[in-house]
């Protein structure tokens, strides 16, 4: 039995668009793409947007799978925040 058959292929596919972006963000920032914290978040609120949007599920789905989408990336993008040193908007 692999990993997706345990939790099923929306699940798989959507840690590993978590992953994926992640590891993209991480990019991004070392090739100076992104450098201010407002950046990253406007990124990640747009690619997260467009990953939904692809899915063609109904809107409260939409909304639970960003909530998890965004849980699950939180711990991550901290780790990111305090490997680099982004600029901050006030």
């Amino acid at each position: 039995m692999q990993l997706i058959d345990y939790i099923g292929k929306h699940d798989f596919n959507m840690i590993h668009f978590s992953l994926t972006l992640i590891k993209d963000i991480d990019y991004k920032i070392n090739s100076n793409i992104l450098y201010y914290k407002n950046q990253v978040l406007h990124y990640i609120e747009d690619r997260i947007e467009n990953y939904l949007e692809a899915l063609h599920v109904k809107c409260s789905l939409q909304t639970i799978y960003k909530a998890e989408i965004y849980h699950f990336l939180h711990p991550k993008l901290n780790k990111l925040y305090e490997k680099h040193q982004l600029f901050s908007c006030l």
